[in-house]
């Protein structure tokens, strides 16, 4: 290829803003295998004492997992907490409207605090407002949060808790918007609802956070900023994108930065008239590649290398919109559209996972605006289980976003080439940085876009590290198709 069709430049002095480490969260339901037979399995020699499972624990671990959302997702609007505390034997068998299943609440509220705390994660709870009420919501923040003497904060100091979960983020429901949903209603009916739990909510603990259901839709999402903007911290958006066509799916990362955009245009228009301080900003609290719609099997998919590079070019994305964007959660974390999947005898990573942690371990804490120059391509089709139909021009072969850490003495270059089948030779320039000549290279790829990861061949996708010792304010790297590629730099 033309070196001239393909260029990347970096300016030290050009920074955007910070990533937010929340956009590395994950989301786990009482769906599937996702909790039971996923990161809980009593009993299981791969188990510990409390019922986690420790191989799924140090995965978790190895991709430095910032933020869990918990309970759903559909199955919240049902979700009695109540029910999920206390001796485990004791606790009610319940039947689950949302995925028409028992549940048996053995991992409930405790358990959940745990597992974050065990992983380095802050939870993030969803509260039911389908069969639940603004009572049981303050209970529950009472259980979490309260120090004092509160028939709810002496009930979690007799399970065991004596001090409180501090507890920041909680959603107030989950896709209201939609007639699947247990607690459906219009926009103006969820928005009363949404400002009464907000409001109650931050009277009990004014330090909460609050999530507000977005629906992908300016009208519905303008009607719950105007009445209920005051009270909220972030605004929700769900994207599932992807089809078993290359590059509609990675092409798909762009459909989902457009929808993002628009979104915090609405915010931009709304806020100011029912709120002065902080921007509202916006949660990405579910988002993955599911188009084939396969719940017999509990939603489980293998996803091949064309979805990793999807994950990796949804976190380039979320780079370049830190100041809008501040949350974000992969569903799901196990299983159940897993990152990492599961079976009695052990566990492997899919190239979603390898993704992660790809950007979890190599990243920094400050974005660079970056100048990328590349051949590009227009495509229409659709994506995801909504079949959504889509137009898309100008679409990179290939993007990139730099970020710096916190000390400004190491610099990373994450670089993806979309092309399927063709290496990219591109100049690197780098503005008012003195990089040394020696860089490591971490590498995302696979045979072909359609590898999967399996217990056979648990590493056909996976990260190869290399160095190079070419590097330096101007040098040329040449990307090989469907990559992902992070090159280190040390700065001096």
């Amino acid at each position: 290829m033309d070196k001239e069709q393909y260029k990347i430049a970096v300016n030290k002095e050009r920074q955007i803003g910070k990533v937010d480490p929340n956009i590395y969260g994950h989301f786990i339901e009482h769906l599937g295998r996702c909790i039971y037979g996923g990161i809980y399995e009593e009993g299981s020699s791969l188990s510990d004492e409390r019922g986690f499972r420790k191989d799924v624990l140090e995965a978790v671990k190895n991709i430095k997992c910032p933020l869990l959302r918990w309970p759903g997702g559909n199955f919240a609007s049902n979700y009695h907490w109540e029910d999920g505390i206390g001796p485990k034997d004791k606790r009610p068998v319940r039947f689950d409207l949302a995925w028409a299943k028992e549940e048996t609440n053995r991992f409930g509220t405790d358990e959940f605090i745990e597992y974050c705390r065990e992983v380095g994660a802050e939870p993030y709870i969803c509260v039911n407002i389908g069969t639940g009420s603004l009572d049981e919501a303050i209970h529950w923040l009472e259980y979490c949060n309260s120090s004092g003497n509160t028939y709810y904060a002496k009930l979690r100091r007799e399970n065991g808790h004596p001090e409180p979960y501090r507890v920041k983020y909680w959603g107030v429901g989950n896709e209201n918007y939609g007639e699947w949903q247990v607690g459906y209603r219009s926009a103006k009916e969820y928005a009363k609802v949404l400002r009464e739990y907000a409001k109650f909510m931050k009277t009990v603990d004014s330090t909460i956070k609050i999530i507000a259901v977005g629906a992908d839709n300016p009208d519905w999402d303008l009607e719950v900023i105007k009445t209920a903007g005051k009270y909220i911290d972030y605004i929700s958006n769900h994207q599932y994108l992807g089809s078993d066509d290359y590059y509609e799916t990675v092409a798909s990362v762009y459909w989902l930065e457009k929808r993002l955009k628009i979104l915090s245009q609405v915010i931009d228009i709304a806020q100011p008239l029912v709120k002065e301080e902080e921007k509202i900003k916006i949660a990405l609290d579910e988002w993955n590649i599911w188009y084939r719609g396969i719940p017999e099997n509990g939603n489980e998919e293998n996803y091949a290398l064309k979805d990793g590079l999807f994950a990796a070019g949804v976190f380039i994305i979320l780079h370049k919109l830190c100041q809008s964007v501040t949350m974000a959660n992969l569903a799901q974390l196990v299983n159940v559209l897993g990152a990492i999947y599961t079976e009695k005898h052990g566990l492997y990573l899919t190239p979603i996972y390898r993704a992660f942690e790809l950007f979890t371990n190599h990243s920094g804490d400050i974005v660079l605006d970056t100048f990328v120059q590349s051949e590009r391509y227009d495509i229409e089709g659709e994506g995801g289980i909504a079949k959504v139909k889509f137009k898309l021009h100008n679409i990179p072969y290939l993007d990139a976003s730099a970020t710096l850490d916190k000390n400004e003495n190491r610099l990373y270059l994450a670089v993806i080439n979309y092309h399927k089948e063709k290496e990219i030779d591109c100049p690197i320039v780098l503005n008012g940085f003195s990089p040394s000549a020696e860089a490591k290279i971490y590498e995302l790829n696979g045979p072909d876009v359609m590898a999967i990861n399996d217990f056979e061949n648990p590493e056909r996708v996976k990260i190869k590290t290399a160095i190079i010792k070419n590097a330096g304010p101007k040098f040329t790297y040449s990307f090989p198709p469907h990559s992902c590629t992070v090159v280190e730099f040390q700065i001096e």
